[in-house]
């Protein structure tokens, strides 16, 4: 399956990476990477408890 690829399961880090990357560059982009990662980073601890803890919605079961 696709979810099972090694690039679907890294998408969500590299994601978060280029949102970090954003952030540190000089205005505007620096405001749309902060913003985005205001949204996005509870996500990815969720997304991190389920695949690395087996807790939540994203767990393997």
């Amino acid at each position: 399956m696709a979810s099972d690829s090694v690039l679907a399961r890294l998408l969500p880090v590299v994601g978060t990476a280029y949102l970090v990357y954003l952030a540190l560059q000089p205005p505007p982009a620096r405001w749309v990477g902060l913003g985005c990662l205001a949204v996005v980073v509870p996500f990815l601890a969720g997304w991190v408890l389920g695949n690395v803890f087996g807790v939540g919605p994203w767990s393997g079961d």
